[in-house]
């Protein structure tokens, strides 16, 4: 019969490497329990959601540019950028024409369409037949509900249209931007790009004010 060890009776080091040899599962299981749970806690306790969720394809700049342009429409509007931050996407690219799309770029296609179809999204930016598609079949809300007549008026002749599908008339759901000094300044796009506001989206406050400071910029 194997004989009790006296518990008392073990110096101080040899008290820790019994206590390591017999209980190391369970002080290893509390450690990383409790790792996940602090984990989980800063978590919900320091996340914000995002004010504006931004999609720019075909970005012609870095993501830290691009953050930096809306850093700036934060500090312009007096927005706290931790308490109301903005998460802005731009890793997917799509060939200018629809017709020269590649394996690669179909998995982007992929993405994008789960991320439009989730929902969530605020603001819409981009180049070429993927944005142009998207606006063409609705996915963009009409101008007129978060611009004002004299702005629209300005763009007139760059608004783009959705499709008059028979079931519902044709409306204007994105601008094209040809010279926009705010797109200029950060080298987000080099020529013309366009802009909407996704139809889901349920940030009205916000992106109408975006809509406001890029236009009159």
């Amino acid at each position: 019969m194997e004989k009790k060890t006296d518990f008392k009776a073990l110096s101080s080091k040899a008290k820790v490497q019994y206590i390591w040899d017999y209980y190391r599962l369970h002080i290893l299981s509390v450690i990383v329990i409790g790792g996940i749970v602090i984990g989980l806690t800063y978590h919900f306790v320091s996340y914000r959601k995002p004010i504006l969720s931004v999609i720019m394809i075909n970005v012609q700049t870095t993501s830290e540019n691009a953050d930096a342009a809306f850093d700036e429409f934060s500090d312009t509007a007096g927005y706290d950028k931790k308490q109301q931050p903005i998460d802005v996407s731009t890793n997917l690219q799509f060939p200018e024409s629809s017709d020269a799309a590649s394996a690669s770029s179909y998995e982007d296609y992929m993405v994008l369409s789960t991320m439009v179809g989730a929902g969530g999204q605020d603001l819409f930016f981009g180049t070429g037949d993927t944005f142009l598609d998207y606006a063409n079949e609705g996915a963009c809300l009409d101008l007129r509900t978060y611009i004002s007549d004299d702005v629209l008026e300005k763009y007139k002749d760059h608004l783009i249209y959705s499709t008059d599908d028979g079931e519902s008339e044709s409306y204007p759901c994105a601008i094209e931007l040809t010279d926009n000094a705010w797109i200029k300044k950060y080298g987000i796009y080099d020529g013309t790009c366009y802009f909407g506001v996704f139809s889901r989206s349920e940030q009205k406050d916000y992106y109408t004010r975006f809509a406001d400071f890029l236009l009159n910029y």
